[in-house]
């Protein structure tokens, strides 16, 4: 008798313990609910990778994308795949996802597109992405390779990759110049007076190779000069710098 009455005792307290768990549940998921737990903030933008223009202009951009979804008051109302493909049409944008971090914040993962020029058009600057794309956003230039000429920012993207076999004349361009959509100019150092042009012919691939090669025998980029035409390899012509014609 005694065992069946501690029985009977243990399955109460259980019972009742259980209730009052499931009681307290009810009771806090009522008082979350009512205190708006889910009422949405403004949401958290994450770039996964570095911002390609000015970090003020991409938010300033973002703002007036996000801002009518946030006319949702619930986290959950908030339909974000539309949020992504609405956010995605920004010219700087690679790629968009957004994910709901209950209870109440929206995390926006943003990768922009990598930027590797910037091309000059009616005084302004706009960049140019790895695929060659010419983005649709005028930026404040400060440093970077420039490119010049029509239809340069398609035909750059292999030039670039090219010189990337030759490092210590990459670092040294300032900008390149497409003439007349047949062969590229190259400005090392800087686009002024001190400056060297270097002149390629359309197989730019020769001419480079051959203007690594005179820098390492010759330093020929140390010299005073002013401009080097590549065009003829068997013919090569070198301007000293503060001379005049030819």
């Amino acid at each position: 008798m005694q065992k069946f009455f501690l029985k009977f005792r243990f399955f109460c307290l259980t019972f009742f313990a259980s209730i009052s768990v499931v009681l307290i549940v009810l009771l806090l998921h009522k008082r979350l609910v009512s205190d708006d737990a889910f009422k949405m903030t403004y949401p958290e933008v994450v770039f996964v990778n570095k911002v390609s223009i000015d970090k003020d202009l991409a938010i300033s951009s973002l703002r007036d994308l996000i801002v009518p979804f946030l006319e949702q008051e619930k986290i959950f109302d908030v339909d974000i795949e539309n949020m992504a493909g609405a956010i995605e049409v920004l010219p700087w944008i690679e790629n968009v996802s957004v994910s709901r971090d209950y209870p109440n914040v929206l995390k926006i993962f943003i990768k922009s597109k990598n930027i590797i020029a910037y091309k000059s058009v009616n005084g302004g600057y706009y960049p140019i992405s790895e695929s060659g794309e010419l983005l649709d956003i005028p930026v404040d230039y400060e440093s970077g390779i420039l490119v010049f000429g029509d239809m340069s920012e398609e035909k750059v993207i292999p030039l670039l990759k090219y010189l990337k076999k030759y490092p210590n004349i990459l670092k040294k361009v300032s900008g390149v110049q497409f003439i007349n959509g047949l062969r590229w100019n190259l400005f090392l150092y800087d686009l002024g007076e001190n400056g060297i042009l270097v002149k390629l012919d359309n197989l730019y691939e020769d001419g480079i190779s051959k203007l690594a090669e005179l820098d390492i025998l010759q330093g020929i980029l140390s010299k005073d000069i002013s401009e080097l035409d590549l065009r003829d390899l068997d013919k090569i012509l070198v301007k000293q710098r503060g001379s005049y014609g030819g």
